[in-house]
């Protein structure tokens, strides 16, 4: 049979899914697509806060003893899929990792994020929690049998600091992004920019070019704008802010004629390691501009950038500078081609194709044998 491990959090006896969108559209397109049947990882995420060392290595043991429970029924044949890194701690999955690939359980892995790229980089971590992140991420990685990455790149990069065969590893090519039809897209409606908006992560927010129209939607922005509503021109010049929607519901919301996939502080380049870390990944904001209908803007040397010019649904650019000028000088028949090709895309992604695709291979090469 085929399972899915799906994490489940809860605090003050309520439970929630533990995860982002894209874990969740997986999971979805596992369970209601692929026939995979979830296998329910319950932990307490308030337990691991404010304990000493010695109380979170007893989590971790009680975390490790809930997916021993949990996985106690796979036996030879069986697969399980995991979304890595997990939500919990994984300080001690790979001994049971270990344990069901002795069980002649078949394991595969989709990773999100890959820590040792962007976490374990991060100045503001200690260095034994950047060394626990790359031994975590090393013991856990080595025990799948297949491991779906984001593109190139990321293969290449996991290739070389985990010691991964690259024959393993399947790229994905885009996040799917699952939610329902998403209106036509006019030009001249400006560039939206989604995400988390903090200053650390996303500092060019608060650069922007003041000779076009910017749309921001997401969290913790804290720089001036207009409030949408206010302007009788949706094409009027400079920064608005719209506040922060549910995952399902920003793909109807937003408005724009792009979508900006940029990171870091600098308005001149992507920099740092949010900035650096677009060298490896797909941000999910590019599945949901695409599924939105609206093409993209991306750093000409971000991995994702190959693709979006290969598929011809967006354009790259080494600054946010010269959008403006870019913009200006585009036709309306350019604009129009573009906008096809990224309904023609976000149309995969709305249905789930690029994960139902890369899965249905795994499972033809593994399961078969």
């Amino acid at each position: 049979m085929k399972y899915i491990a799906r994490e489940t959090a809860f605090r003050e006896n309520e439970k929630r899914t533990a995860g982002a969108k894209a874990r969740v559209d997986i999971d979805r397109i596992c369970t209601e697509q692929l026939g995979y049947t979830p296998v329910e990882i319950v932990f307490d995420t308030a337990r691991f806060e404010d304990r000493n060392i010695v109380g979170q290595l007893g989590e971790h043991s009680e975390a490790l003893h809930e997916w021993e429970r949990k996985t106690a029924h796979l036996t030879k044949g069986d697969l399980l899929l995991i979304q890595f890194p997990p939500v919990n701690h994984s300080l001690m999955l790979s001994r049971q990792l270990s344990r069901l690939k002795g069980r002649g359980v078949s394991l595969v892995a989709i990773l999100h994020d890959v820590e040792i790229l962007r976490g374990a980089k991060r100045k503001n971590k200690s260095i034994k929690n950047r060394m626990r992140k790359h031994f975590e991420e090393q013991l856990c990685l080595g025990h799948f049998d297949r491991i779906v990455v984001h593109n190139k790149a990321m293969k290449e990069a996991v290739a070389d600091l985990c010691g991964i065969p690259a024959g393993k590893m399947r790229n994905l090519g885009l996040f799917d992004y699952l939610c329902g039809e998403t209106r036509s897209r006019d030009f001249g409606r400006g560039v939206a920019i989604a995400g988390n908006l903090r200053p650390d992560k996303s500092g060019y927010a608060y650069q922007l070019p003041g000779n076009m129209r910017w749309n921001l939607y997401g969290i913790q922005f804290s720089g001036k704008a207009f409030l949408p509503g206010n302007e009788t021109d949706p094409k009027s010049h400079g920064v608005y802010y719209h506040g922060s929607f549910l995952a399902d519901e920003i793909a109807d919301r937003i408005d724009g004629s792009f979508g900006l996939v940029w990171d870091g502080a600098s308005i001149y380049t992507c920099e740092g390691v949010f900035g650096e870390y677009l060298r490896y990944n797909n941000p999910h904001k590019t599945s949901l501009y695409l599924a939105a209908g609206m093409p993209v803007i991306v750093w000409k040397e971000a991995a994702i950038a190959g693709y979006i010019l290969k598929e011809k649904c967006g354009i790259a650019v080494e600054s946010i500078a010269i959008i403006p000028k870019i913009l200006e000088e585009m036709s309306d028949e350019e604009y129009h081609i573009l906008a096809q090709n990224a309904e023609r895309v976000g149309r995969r992604l709305r249905r789930g194709d690029y994960t139902r695709k890369v899965l249905s291979g795994i499972e033809s090469e593994i399961l078969s044998v």
